[in-house]
């Protein structure tokens, strides 16, 4: 598993937790973030996560996911090679191969599901889509990309006040960071972009296409948490 803006390991730790055959990689953009949550993982009585839990430091609204995830040419083998219509400048690929690789591994063959707690929404609208696409181009054939975020009128949206507005729907904090808040056509919207497919399943919104998918919630209460 993959969990894109782990923060301080949150999610990480119950996933670990439920299953000893989990291996989550994580993703943040800041290192201290990041150092904070492996010392969480590895402090955590009873989890057993050192050699399960893999942080790396990357900002995946501005760069790609590096190659030792899922190389071109298992993704090629698998059908699945992602095109993403970036230019070469935009391609900031870290190429060096961490030391959970063995010996003349390549990758680690892809992701089976993609996790975005609280993610997208931090990140600016006109780079949501490509965000995205990144997510569902590291994912194996039939991987899913679970997603759970702000909706609109959500109480974290009615608590800003008129000047934090930045754009429609969208919000600055205090400490310069990005708060939007979805709904669920433009869920719709961005994942379709990616070429994900929508189906309704036991009160759940997942989206598929080509062996992945995004799985959406919608929370009983009036805010919709998406």
């Amino acid at each position: 598993m993959l969990e894109v803006g782990c923060g301080n390991g949150s999610t990480v730790v119950p996933i670990l937790r439920c299953s000893r055959n989990n291996i989550v990689y994580a993703c943040d953009c800041s290192k201290d973030t990041l150092e904070k949550a492996n010392e969480i993982v590895n402090n955590t009585e009873g989890l057993d996560g050192k050699d399960r839990f893999h942080p790396f430091l990357l900002d995946v609204s501005k760069e790609t996911f590096p190659d030792w995830l899922f190389c071109k040419s298992c993704q090629m083998s698998n059908a699945k090679a992602v095109d993403l219509l970036l230019d070469s400048s935009e391609h900031n690929t870290r190429k060096e191969h961490p030391v959970l690789l063995k010996e003349n591994q390549c990758c680690v063959g892809g992701i089976d599901a993609v996790t975005m707690i609280f993610t997208l929404s931090a990140i600016p609208f006109n780079l949501m889509s490509i965000t995205i696409q990144r997510c569902v181009s590291v994912l194996k054939p039939g991987g899913l990309v679970l997603f759970r975020d702000y909706g609109l009128y959500d109480m974290t949206m009615l608590r800003f006040s008129p000047s934090q507005r930045v754009g429609f729907r969208e919000y600055m904090r205090a400490d310069g960071t990005f708060s939007y808040f979805f709904t669920l056509d433009t869920m719709r919207e961005l994942f379709h972009a990616a070429g994900l497919l929508e189906h309704f399943h036991h009160g759940s919104w997942v989206s598929s296409r080509l062996g992945a998918a995004a799985n959406t919630r919608r929370s009983p209460s009036a805010a919709q948490h998406l």
